[in-house]
């Protein structure tokens, strides 16, 4: 099953005539030109001169820079064909953003999020929470504390250009990722948490997934590999009809990286869940998010972004899947 030509077309113009200038940009690498130089000059209009990016996340309207942000802006890096130079301004001012932001005391980051975003609008579930920051002296309750959702992503980012990071502040931030996945996810470990399983929330298996594919200790990332792989479907609907109405994880959703470490063990669940969800595309091209934002104008016109995003991201999820057909010869 294959998307046809003129569904295909449709997802094109609704992208183009109501996406933002970034995923205008995404669609273009992705289908038309493939210069990886003209995606990122599109990406840095979004950076500021701390390196942090903003704009970039549509559950809220600040515009202003913000790891959030950022943590987009590095998913758009991690799905480029090929690997950026290290020696890219928008790489070093990015990673000297990130590191500023790095908390030694918590071995992790702080709060995605800054003040400003209360102050416009945004989804009652992204905001700045302006938790205080405790210092945990000891380094085996930091581990076990360790918060992957959202935060790892950033560790992922400093493996993947680990050559322009000191390297005691290297180890110590892949310290933290690595040591809790091994000793609170392995079902063989005497630390294992079987509530991580039971309980089935998807963001931290997600975001695990890119620090994984990034590490380059490549007997470590096997055994991360292998631990994230005992019960993949744990952090995955598999009611698909579910995700018409509600804000689920689907197998397509859960597997990050068609090249990642979990696509191979449930590469059958991610074809039916992708050719299931092929099906939910609009009338005008779009695929709907299936939940609102929220109501009133300002909610409108971030789900209006974010679902144009959404469609763009299908549409290359589509293609790395082989399902686009012929039709599409980019």
């Amino acid at each position: 099953m294959n998307l046809s030509k003129e569904n295909f077309d449709k997802a094109k113009s609704y992208i183009l005539n109501n996406a933002s200038p970034i995923d205008i940009a995404w669609f273009k690498y992705n289908f038309e030109h493939h210069d990886a130089d003209i995606f990122l000059k599109a990406l840095e209009k979004y950076q500021f001169d701390t390196g942090g990016f903003g704009g970039l996340f549509y559950e809220f309207d600040y515009q202003g820079p913000c790891l959030k942000s950022t943590e987009m802006a590095i998913w758009y890096i991690l799905n480029l064909k090929e690997k950026p130079s290290a020696n890219l301004p928008i790489i070093q001012n990015m990673m000297n953003y990130i590191l500023k932001q790095y908390l030694p005391g918590i071995g992790n980051w702080g709060d995605v999020a800054v003040p400003e975003v209360n102050n416009g609008v945004h989804c009652h579930w992204v905001r700045y929470r302006g938790n205080a920051i405790t210092h945990i002296d000891d380094e085996n309750e930091r581990i076990k504390q360790y918060d992957p959702n959202e935060k790892v992503c950033f560790a992922a980012f400093v493996t993947y250009y680990s050559e322009i990071v000191p390297k005691d502040l290297y180890l110590d931030i892949i310290k933290y990722p690595i040591e809790h996945l091994i000793r609170y996810w392995d079902m063989n470990s005497p630390n294992y948490k079987k509530h991580i399983f039971e309980e089935g929330t998807p963001y931290d298996f997600e975001y695990f997934q890119w620090f994984i594919h990034c590490l380059k200790e490549k007997d470590v990332a096997e055994k991360l590999t292998q631990i994230l792989r005992q019960k993949p479907t744990s952090f995955m609907e598999l009611d698909y009809a579910r995700s018409k109405n509600d804000y689920v994880h689907l197998p397509c959703d859960s597997v990050a990286f068609t090249d990642n470490v979990v696509y191979p063990v449930v590469k059958k669940l991610v074809i039916e869940s992708i050719e299931y969800r092929m099906k939910l595309q609009s009338d005008d091209g779009r695929w709907a998010l299936g939940w609102s934002l929220g109501s009133g104008e300002e909610f409108q016109k971030l789900q209006v972004l974010y679902e144009a995003n959404r469609t763009v991201a299908m549409l290359v999820k589509l293609k790395q899947l082989g399902k686009l057909g012929k039709h599409i010869q980019n």
